[in-house]
């Protein structure tokens, strides 16, 4: 799992900031059967008060699967934060055996603006009586357009400030 600023030339490329990549490696093993995970820590970023989410794009690399197991149909997806888990996605099928989502799809929110502390959070859901411990590929990656309200490059001053220009 990893969550990365992109480079320049990404960014004036896509208009997005940040990328965040996910695979079936990064799924801890010994989650109980019936059992959504969420991870919500570090490298997952926290916000502050002032920042903001523009837009999000999801895609979808490798639908997610359990090689031995077809039986182990459905598997989904949201993205969000503490106040709603799925403010961003929501529970959008990733898994092989089951009907997954086209491989690419916007985010359900734009131009979210956080007006106290939050931290993004990607949910995984389990079906019944499976467990998403068991999932041993697949893989996807989101895309953000992040808003920092600490960012320097709003604080400087505008072209020819105090240059003596009128």
């Amino acid at each position: 799992m990893k969550f990365a600023p992109l480079t320049l030339e990404e960014r004036a490329a896509t208009a997005f900031t940040h990328r965040f990549d996910f695979d079936a490696t990064d799924i801890p093993a010994g989650i109980a059967t019936n059992t959504a995970y969420t991870f919500n820590t570090a490298p997952l970023p926290a916000f502050k008060a002032g920042d903001i989410v523009k837009r999000i794009q999801m895609y979808l690399s490798i639908n997610f699967q359990n090689t031995a197991d077809s039986a182990l149909n459905t598997t989904t997806v949201s993205v969000g934060d503490a106040g709603s888990a799925t403010r961003f996605v929501n529970a959008v099928q990733i898994n092989n055996y089951g009907t997954p989502t086209a491989t690419t799809f916007p985010g359900a929110t734009e131009n979210y603006i956080y007006t106290a502390a939050g931290q993004l959070q990607v949910t995984l859901n389990s079906m019944a009586a499976k467990t998403i411990s068991s999932l041993n590929q697949g893989k996807f990656y989101v895309l953000f357009a992040i808003d920092r309200s600490a960012d320097p490059a709003k604080t400087k001053a505008p072209p020819f400030a105090g240059g003596g220009y009128l």
